[in-house]
């Protein structure tokens, strides 16, 4: 299938925030009976419908069924659009659970290749201290998810991801010029490096508004408590 050379990862990877999203439809389809509610000035049912609220918030559905990952086998996309190639170097993978990306280590050699002994040596030390970095970081992702299925269906999809061998680039062709005469195109850890970041950094602002409304929630049904009853 022609997936233009975007991003993919088998169908089953998406089945955790498949039902993340369900999960979520639901609560937001109850939110919205506030919006009449209010406006009928019903504040028994609106009440009932903010602990509704507050008990799906407060028990989220179980996210992983037996899930396993899937090993991708390097898979490569065709893409038929045009494209920029950026080396001759296997699919890039996004290994976020094991290792640095077999994309970085292929740009790694690259950029080695007409370096003297000493400063090979030296770029080779700097490569296995990204790496034990970067090894560190997923050790910590790790354990973020033990405590939070959320975070974990994010990140089950997108340690699967398989990227193509090329991106297309998609700036304006007087930009593009420019970018070509001053030898300035991105690499492809580049590219990739910005879509996983883009990723993660959308997975964050989710799990906050999630943390956000949770609160908010509980503290509703807690003051209407205090009060004894009245009026949120």
């Amino acid at each position: 299938n022609n997936r233009g050379g975007r991003p993919f990862a088998p169908l089953q990877a998406l089945l955790p925030a498949t039902r993340l999203k369900n999960w979520v439809d639901e609560v937001y389809a109850i939110s919205r009976q506030l919006e009449t509610i209010q406006k009928d000035d019903n504040d028994r049912l609106m009440i009932l419908t903010v602990q509704r609220i507050n008990e799906r918030l407060s028990h989220p559905l179980k996210l992983f069924q037996g899930e396993t990952m899937v090993k991708n086998n390097n898979k490569r996309t065709n893409p038929t659009t045009t494209k920029v190639s950026t080396s001759t170097t296997s699919a890039a993978v996004a290994q976020l659970a094991t290792g640095i990306s077999s994309a970085n280590k292929d740009q790694y050699r690259m950029n080695r290749q007409n370096f003297n002994l000493g400063d090979k040596m030296t770029a080779m030390m700097n490569q296995a201290d990204v790496e034990r970095q970067w090894g560190m970081l997923q050790y910590a992702e790790s354990k973020r998810e033990e405590g939070n299925e959320m975070r974990g269906a994010f990140n089950f999809y997108t340690r699967q991801l398989t990227f193509a061998d090329d991106y297309v680039l998609t700036a304006s062709r007087e930009e593009r010029k420019n970018m070509i005469r001053n030898d300035e195109l991105p690499t492809l850890t580049a590219v990739i490096g910005s879509d996983l970041d883009r990723r993660d950094l959308d997975r964050n602002e989710f799990l906050t508004s999630i943390d956000d409304a949770t609160a908010e929630a509980a503290f509703l049904v807690k003051e209407h408590n205090n009060d004894g009853g009245g009026r949120i």
